[in-house]
């Protein structure tokens, strides 16, 4: 179940990246066109600009916190897990250093 959660962040941090990068690009040629032409004028751009930025902003910032979380949640079990592997390996080595002085 972890390997599938690791690979889906994966695969989502790697979409965040293409978007991150051709969402931007898009937008300026876009709207560099409808201004050029008139289709839209420079005020309308700005608006939808912002209000593309504000939603992006959003769900990045949700997406991130749920993320983080799991991140954390995974690291505690794995901190948890290397203590007590530790805790045997002392076990272990007392084990071994009484056989040893009985031998």
């Amino acid at each position: 179940m972890d390997k599938d959660k690791n690979q889906l962040i994966v695969q989502q941090v790697e979409r965040w990246d293409v978007y991150a990068r051709l969402t931007p690009t898009g937008f300026l040629l876009t709207s560099i066109i409808l201004i050029v032409f008139e289709i839209i004028n420079f005020e309308t751009a700005l608006y939808i600009g912002l209000l593309g930025l504000a939603v992006t902003t959003v769900t990045w910032w949700w997406w991130a916190i749920f993320t983080i979380k799991y991140l954390i949640i995974t690291l505690n079990r794995a901190t948890k897990n290397l203590g007590e592997v530790n805790q045997e390996v002392l076990e272990l080595t007392k084990e071994i250093k009484a056989l040893k002085n009985e031998s």
